[in-house]
């Protein structure tokens, strides 16, 4: 009798906590407000925490071919970037780990290199396209030329450089990328 009673009991509580909407709310995620086209070159204040921002490098230049896919997350107010795939010339794609963005130099930022492009001149084949995954925000950025895109991509490698000194000397003796114009 006393079990029958104590069943009754969780069973009018259960019933009767379903009917108050005794679930749990779960707090709903704040949309973020960064917007590729309108922040792109102060991603690093802008994203907010979960935002990402992919963007697809192409270093080729006449008969070099070399891409690069980006990918720079912000994680609990700290911001990282990944080289997620380096393609160059024919061979296997190579991966890079995740690591924390910090610039050590004003003339090797990615956000200030991100500023002297002309996003007004149309290419068949950009130098970034910028991407946010969660929105259906694109933006080109175009060098305005050879001589142009000889020097972004030299400025984009030592960006590079910077994050993964190890990987990036070692694969310049391997493929022997193009040296710098003078």
């Amino acid at each position: 009798m006393r079990n029958i009673m104590l069943n009754i009991l969780i069973l009018t509580s259960l019933f009767l906590g379903c009917e108050q909407g005794g679930q749990p709310t779960i707090p709903q995620a704040k949309k973020s407000e960064f917007r590729v086209s309108q922040h792109y070159s102060e991603f690093t204040s802008k994203m907010e925490n979960y935002d990402t921002l992919n963007i697809e490098v192409n270093l080729s230049i006449c008969q070099w071919s070399e891409y690069d896919q980006l990918q720079i997350t912000k994680f609990n107010d700290s911001v990282f970037i990944q080289l997620k795939e380096k393609s160059v010339m024919y061979d296997e794609p190579l991966h890079f780990t995740k690591v924390f963005y910090k610039m050590k130099s004003d003339t090797l930022n990615l956000e200030k290199m991100m500023t002297d492009f002309e996003d007004s001149i149309q290419s068949s084949s950009p130098f970034f396209v910028l991407t946010n995954p969660k929105e259906r925000d694109t933006i080109n950025l175009n060098t305005t030329g050879l001589g142009n895109r000889e020097f972004m991509a030299e400025r984009y490698r030592r960006i590079m450089l910077e994050f993964y000194p190890e990987e990036m000397n070692e694969l310049q003796m391997e493929f022997r990328i193009p040296p710098q114009l003078p």
